[in-house]
């Protein structure tokens, strides 16, 4: 039944979620300032050992870098310049692994050549770092490879560490933003002539970069009438190689924002088979009259031309290059990167979508299923009570892991969401914004994997012993503490892994701490005895998504709502108690 609507209800519903609000917002300015003090680190400390396992000829860290803005030259025994030594914080702090940013020692040589990387500290997950340090392939993937050309990477999800994705695809983007500022041109030095841009629009007389996005280009005629713009497919598609290197490109979007003309400029790529590309109208004429989202959206090998004829993988690059261009494009409106507009909604949900995978729309299925099946009659039925757990234990647990935890929640409080968390968010939207607005809790019922195994445990084992009277108000009281550990140690910014307190990383077993596998173990053990046992005695994530709940009896003060205070105050405390 739906809870009747009363003002004094309503009121102090309003307040509890304001006090969790609160509190998250605390937790997330002191790390700002947490990380502003963290990010002065002094490369001259750190032991010169840590240093020579990746340049044994380093004998000493000294001045401030010429070759690397924020690094250190290192210096050999004699005084002479071997190499340089930098870290990525701040710049690569926007980099968002699981629950927040990594911060990496690189050490190059003399070339400014990669000799090692090494995690310098981190703010995300313990266990996913650990898991990419033990990976010896990961960090050697960048040795040996220039500044620049680490810049110019594209984290690929095929490059992550099984288990650790988020973690790894930060990491380096950590070290390409951290290089960007050095790094940010594209391989082609010339820009775009006025002849260049005469070629899609006759009429043109003037260009003019755009401020905010360098690969765009504004073109007015003699009466400075503008005329569209240009898009330049350098840098975004400077990694596309067609028969022996990249092709820079501009593709022409008249006035109504549709594409007027295409046209090759310079190559890396054998001059023949680009002039063949250059001089084919069929080619060019393929994207006449589509919009941005149009180009954005095509498969490059199903545009209805096979390629040019005697030069096929140099056309078939030029046109993958139009779509990262568009894409790259559309990415930069949607983030608000791009001047000029903001993006539509539509932009935003394409630029969204498209960085979803198989598998992630996989797992957003299930998340679906299990929210109407959670507000049905459908939760009475065999699908309700046997598919959907299976379901949710096999796909969302132990094949997508993932499952809500104070590791990730608090972690994301600190220092943002990940991009590519599609899964991760909308588990979090539907597990926090549905108990607030309505008197369900879906995530702790249908969409936790460790609830749903206990659910199948009660429908195969059918465990009917309780807890002793005498330990139930202890047991009450465990969850909480829990809860309140973790508040305190995100606030305080306390030397503890939140995923030693919960069973979560057990879903994940290639990254897993100890911790994480003994209180799965067990937790599932005791479920065989007394029915969801960790559920009711144990979690954190449900207290307090179940303290957020809308329910009849909601406008009364509990002890529950002291602990809340008490953490709220203690983070005010330290955010703005004098320094």
């Amino acid at each position: 039944m739906p809870v009747a609507f009363n003002a004094r209800l309503m009121l102090a519903h309003a307040l509890r979620v304001a006090v969790v609000a609160a509190i998250a917002w605390l937790v997330h300015a002191e790390h700002q300032r947490f990380v502003t003090r963290q990010a002065a680190v002094d490369l001259a400390a750190l032991p010169i050992s840590r240093v020579q396992r990746y340049l044994p000829e380093a004998a000493a860290v000294g001045t401030d870098s010429n070759a690397v803005l924020g690094g250190r030259d290192l210096l050999a025994a004699d005084g002479a310049g071997v190499g340089t030594i930098f870290h990525t914080s701040p710049a690569g702090d926007a980099a968002i692994g699981f629950s927040g940013p990594t911060d990496l020692l690189v050490i190059c040589d003399a070339d400014l050549r990669v000799a090692g990387v090494e995690v310098l500290s981190s703010r995300d997950t313990r266990d996913h770092v650990q898991a990419i340090e033990r990976d010896q392939s990961f960090f050697k993937s960048f040795v040996g490879r220039s500044l620049v050309e680490i810049a110019s990477i594209q984290p690929a999800k095929e490059d992550a560490v099984a288990g650790a994705t988020l973690t790894s695809l930060a990491i380096t983007e950590a070290l390409v933003l951290r290089l960007g500022g050095a790094a940010a041109a594209g391989r082609f030095e010339n820009d775009p002539t006025i002849a260049d841009v005469q070629i899609v629009f006759p009429a043109a007389d003037r260009v003019e970069p755009d401020a905010s996005d360098p690969a765009v280009i504004r073109v007015t005629d003699r009466e400075a009438i503008p005329l569209g713009w240009i898009l330049r497919t350098s840098p975004a598609a400077d990694r596309v190689i067609g028969y022996q290197g990249p092709t820079d490109a501009i593709i022409g979007f008249d006035a109504e924002g549709t594409v007027c003309g295409v046209a090759v400029l310079a190559s890396f790529d054998n001059e023949p088979y680009v002039g063949y590309v250059r001089d084919d109208a069929a080619f060019r004429g393929v994207y006449r009259g589509m919009t941005i989202e149009q180009v954005a959206g095509l498969d490059p090998g199903a545009t209805g031309v096979e390629g040019v004829s005697g030069a096929t993988m140099t056309s078939q690059a030029v046109a993958e290059g139009l779509v990262q261009a568009a894409r790259a494009r559309l990415d930069k409106e949607a983030s608000g990167l791009a001047g000029g507009h903001a993006a539509s909604p539509v932009t935003a949900i394409a630029a969204f979508a498209r960085g979803i995978d198989g598998p992630q729309w996989g797992a957003l299925g299930v998340i679906a299923a299990g929210i109407v099946t959670g507000f049905t009659r459908l939760r009475g039925t065999w699908f309700g009570r046997l598919a959907l757990p299976i379901a949710v234990l096999a796909y969302l647990g132990f094949g997508a892991g993932a499952l809500l935890s104070q590791a990730q929640l608090w972690g994301w409080a600190q220092a943002g969401i990940p991009r590519g968390a599609a899964v991760l968010l909308a588990l979090a939207v539907a597990a926090i914004a549905l108990p607030v607005t309505t008197r369900r809790n879906i995530y702790c019922s249908h969409l936790c994997a460790h609830g749903a195994a206990q659910q199948l445990i009660v429908r195969l084992v059918k465990p009917k012993r309780s807890v002793p009277a005498a330990l139930r108000p202890w047991l009450a009281w465990l969850p909480w503490v829990l809860l309140a550990v973790a508040i305190l140690t995100a606030a305080l910014h306390l030397p503890f892994g939140l995923v030693d307190i919960e069973p979560f990383d057990a879903y994940l077993p290639t990254v897993a701490g100890v911790a994480a596998l003994v209180i799965f173990g067990v937790s599932l053990a005791v479920s065989c005895v007394v029915p969801m046992a960790y559920c009711r005695y144990g979690c954190p994530t449900g207290v307090l998504l179940d303290h957020l709940r809308l329910h009849a009896r909601a406008d009364r003060f509990t002890w529950r709502d002291g602990v809340m205070l008490g953490c709220l105050a203690v983070a005010a405390t330290v955010h703005w108690w004098p320094a």
